[in-house]
């Protein structure tokens, strides 16, 4: 298996915490000093920009690494925002992780690369489960459209685990076999044994139960964990 560094984006200067405050979707003016949570950068419509681990180093310091994605270009679109803030941005990698991506489909934790960026809800790939969206702060890029599906419901579509006999490409569209129509899409695929591939596939619940495929020459997924 090949570890490769970690992307980190780093955000330091007098109004670091207040610069992530308002553009992060969560609570980080709350974070202790020495402590991380996690949080996403969203879009205005609330679709995943960005996914990561943020370390509120000390008052003027933030540390972001990143769950897919590339630090320097999360660098260049935040650069627009700064206006007077009193920060400093700056991409650099950290150590590679120390769980293999295996790991991280079983404990459902996704990533967001590149063919991802801007097509997901927080609530479709499980981001409100590590209490990474919050609806009690003040205003930050997606927050309407987070606070309307927390207080009236509508979300129908959740994080689920899947077993397939081939690789599943990251971004690549499930469809059920009976009526053709899409079920979701594939986040992340690890090899699981010599025949054997899990990942983890944002899917329509009305659709997680019946049989889907991502191509016509593969065999049916298997449902193998809901992260509701």
């Amino acid at each position: 298996m090949i570890s490769l560094p970690a992307q980190v984006f780093e955000i330091s200067g007098a109004d670091a915490a207040a610069f992530a405050h308002a553009q992060f979707s969560s609570d980080v003016l709350a974070l202790p000093h020495g402590q991380w949570q996690w949080s996403a950068w969203l879009s205005p419509q609330g679709r995943v920009r960005a996914f990561f681990a943020l370390s509120r180093r000390a008052a003027d310091s933030i540390a972001l690494t990143l769950r897919g994605g590339d630090a320097e270009s999360l660098r260049a679109e935040l650069s627009r925002f700064v206006f007077r803030a009193k920060v400093q941005l700056r991409a650099t990698t950290g150590p590679a992780a120390q769980t293999s991506k295996l790991d991280d489909i079983r404990a459902g934790i996704p990533e967001i690369g590149a063919e991802l960026r801007d097509q997901l809800l927080p609530q479709w790939i499980g981001l409100d489960r590590f209490g990474a969206v919050s609806v009690n702060k003040g205003c930050y890029p997606g927050q309407e459209i987070m606070a309307r599906l927390h207080f009236k419901g509508g979300n129908k579509r959740s994080l689920y685990r899947i077993g397939s006999d081939v690789p599943l490409p990251t971004g690549a569209t499930l469809r059920d076999v009976r009526t053709g129509e899409e079920a979701g899409c594939v986040l992340q695929c690890a090899r699981a044994d010599s025949d054997r591939h899990e990942a983890l596939a944002s899917l329509i619940d009305a659709k997680a139960e019946s049989i889907l495929r991502a191509d016509p020459e593969s065999l049916a997924i298997q449902q193998i964990e809901h992260f509701g």
